[in-house]
């Protein structure tokens, strides 16, 4: 049986990634693989920077990582209220001036896409989408758009980042089962739970599977033996103490606020 572990979403926010290597460490899983959005909204972007880099594992781009590692001025992202544009500008300036040219550098050159093949079932790991870095994944997406982004993708399991909220979908088509896996987020979740998140991916046998994983979804991919699985992990950390940083640091009060779940 493989698993994998899978984060993204830091955003700055270094205490809720140690908790989570700390919590992968525990779990005896070896393979990790980040799907981006390392800086910005949180206080310590140059600390997320070296100590995801220092674990020399497989990081993908995410779009704020895109906007500030080449400096265009912005971080692509979507922004539903006039409060919410105000409040990303004035992340996106902190994180810029808090991020220096070498690790500018290092951002802007992560990979897109990370890939893998466990017997015959290919797993694809990206931020947004398979198409697009800042395209959001929401739950609510049909299966027919799915369906469609993994097979031009040439994918059965796709993993993404993005969303901050984690959920594991399985859509059948044709007798075949495509899965979309989306891993949360550690610094920023964006569900209504403060703590830090991190997904665990299984991949093996039918049997292997059910008996580790309590996961309505799982089920073959593609048309394959491998079956596959996933665990949702929460993790406690001192939120507070990142509110204060934040406050110290200037941050919009609103942005404190979404992370204290108030």
């Amino acid at each position: 049986m493989r698993r994998i572990a899978i984060f993204s979403d830091i955003h700055g926010n270094l205490l809720a990634l140690e908790a989570v290597l700390s919590d992968i460490d525990a779990e005896g899983i070896a393979e990790r693989i980040c799907l981006g959005d390392l800086v910005g909204y949180g206080p310590d972007p140059a600390g997320v920077i070296d100590a995801v880099r220092d674990l020399g594992i497989p990081v993908i781009l995410g779009n704020y990582d895109d906007g500030v590692g080449n400096r265009r001025g912005e971080c692509g992202c979507y922004y539903a209220t006039e409060q919410a544009r105000s409040d990303g500008a004035a992340s996106y300036d902190f994180t810029s001036a808090h991020v220096n040219d070498a690790d500018a550098r290092w951002l802007a050159g992560l990979q897109r896409e990370h890939r893998v093949v466990e017997g015959d079932a290919r797993v694809l790991f990206v931020h947004g989408s398979p198409r697009k870095l800042n395209e959001y994944l929401l739950p609510d997406r049909t299966d027919a758009q799915l369906v469609r982004l993994a097979a031009a993708a040439g994918a059965d399991v796709v993993c993404v980042g993005h969303v901050h909220v984690p959920y594991h979908r399985d859509i059948v088509v044709e007798g075949a089962h495509v899965h979309y896996v989306s891993s949360g987020s550690v610094g920023k979740p964006k569900d209504g739970d403060v703590r830090a998140c991190w997904v665990e991916l299984v991949l093996g046998t039918r049997s292997e599977v059910i008996a580790y994983c309590d996961d309505a979804a799982a089920a073959p991919a593609g048309t394959s033996d491998v079956w596959v699985g996933v665990v949702v992990h929460r993790v406690e950390y001192a939120v507070s103490d990142v509110a204060d940083a934040m406050r110290e640091a200037r941050l919009p009060e609103t942005l404190v606020v979404a992370l204290l779940g108030a």
